[in-house]
């Protein structure tokens, strides 16, 4: 069953996060089973809304994927993390998902800039 993970990760901030997101190379190497990762920087921190096939894929990308790479980075604290049922997905223009293409921004600005 599909589901959507929830992540707050107090105090994160975007060079953290920009520094993760390049180290996982997701564009290149995509996690099994997610089909949509949104992520925002608040005052707070970070905060993720992820569509995995299930639970169990995202579990996996958390332990043997993004985890050890936190700890690679020396990111402290740890994220706060809560899983539902996915009970609806809709996306007003899912051609401009297709347009955009399988990038991530931070990896994508890192390029334009480069």
């Amino acid at each position: 069953m599909a589901v959507a993970m929830f992540m707050h990760w107090s105090g994160l901030t975007a060079g953290q996060y920009d520094a993760l997101v390049a180290r996982l190379d997701r564009d290149a190497n995509p996690a099994a089973g997610e089909i949509l990762h949104l992520a925002a920087l608040t005052d707070e921190g970070l905060e993720v809304c992820d569509v995995w096939l299930t639970e169990q894929a995202f579990h996996g990308f958390l332990e043997h994927r993004l985890m050890p790479v936190v700890q690679e980075l020396q990111i402290s604290g740890e994220p706060e993390i809560r899983i539902v049922p996915l009970h609806n997905l809709f996306a007003a223009d899912a051609d401009m998902i297709d347009r955009l293409g399988a990038i991530s921004l931070p990896a994508a600005v890192a390029a334009w800039a480069g």
